[in-house]
This record gives C-alpha cells, sequence and structure tokens, in this order.
C-alpha cells in the first residue's frame, strides 16, 4: 500500500503544476512578476508537511511547469528554481520557529519577498550589468501584495481543509 503522505503530496504536485501554468499565461509588466498561484499550494505544504516535502512539492513543480512551458533549459527555468528553494527554506524556517506566530498570510508574504529577492540575486549573476536594484523596491511591493492574496487563498483552502481530503491534517 503506498504511503498517503507520498499519494497527498503527488495531488498537491499535481495541483501546484496545474497552477504555475495557468499562472504561466497571465500577463506580466515585468519578468518577475507572476501572481503564484502555485505557491498557494506551496504554503499549505509548509504548513502540512514542513521544509522536505515542500522542497520536492517545489523542485517537481517548477521542473514539470517549465518541461510543459517549454522554458526548461533557459534563465527563466534558473530564476524559478531559485526562487522556489529559497522562498521554502524562508518560509520552513520561520514555520519551524514561529509555529503559530505568523499567520499564513504573512509566511506566504515572506516566501514570495523572498522568492523574488532570490530570482533578482540570479538574475544579477546571469544578467551582469542590469540595473536591477533600480526594481528591488517595486518588486518587495509587488511581493507583499501578491504574497498577501496568494496567503489568503491558501488560508481559505486550510480553513475549507475538513472538505478535502489531501488537506484535512492541516487544519490542527
Amino acid at each position: 500500500m503506498p504511503d498517503k503522505s507520498n499519494r497527498d503530496l503527488t495531488l498537491l504536485i499535481l495541483a501546484a503544476t496545474a497552477l504555475g501554468v495557468l499562472d504561466s499565461f497571465i500577463p506580466r509588466p515585468l519578468p518577475f512578476m507572476k501572481i503564484g498561484f502555485a505557491n498557494i499550494v506551496a504554503v499549505i505544504a509548509v504548513v502540512k508537511y514542513g521544509f522536505l516535502k515542500t522542497l520536492e512539492l517545489n523542485l517537481f513543480r517548477v521542473f514539470a511547469v517549465a518541461l510543459i512551458t517549454g522554458l526548461l533549459v533557459t534563465p527563466s527555468f534558473l530564476l524559478s528554481i531559485s526562487g522556489a528553494v529559497f522562498s521554502t527554506v524562508v518560509m520552513s524556517t520561520l514555520r519551524f520557529f514561529l509555529r503559530d506566530g505568523l499567520s499564513t498570510i504573512g509566511l506566504s508574504i515572506a516566501g514570495a519577498v523572498s522568492s523574488l529577492w532570490a530570482q533578482i540575486f540570479v538574475a544579477g549573476l546571469i544578467l551582469s550589468g542590469l540595473p536591477l536594484q533600480n526594481i528591488v523596491l517595486l518588486l518587495t511591493l509587488w511581493g507583499i501584495v501578491s504574497g498577501a492574496a496568494v496567503g489568503f487563498l491558501a488560508q481559505e483552502a486550510i480553513r475549507k481543509g475538513s472538505k478535502f481530503e489531501v488537506l484535512r491534517k492541516v487544519r490542527g
């Protein structure tokens, strides 16, 4: 019999991938400024499974979305993977140390901002000479807004989690 947590994680990976692909179709004014719908699932995973499973979820999701959208061997993939890994580290660390002292929305905002900062850092390494410092404030503000929206949606999914088997344990 397969491990239930692996089955649940697979369902979350599929949901995150579908949301990531959907997110790729939404126009954005700057390359870094996507809403991050797939992060709804990542925030839920941090709360339910912790660091390792969330890292696994994000790595599979980034790879699958890049494969589906044709961005696998591009700078965009490197930006996505760096943002996913760094946001997972930040959210998991905050969740571990603050547990219930930080709301789901606050956790999501921290993840969004840290993801954007990681992407800016990697973009600076890949494309030296870009005036990325000129957009740090704008992207930080975008991270706060999009992170709050994603966090709210994750919070609502957790709140209504008793209706969905894969989210049932999140509520406690």
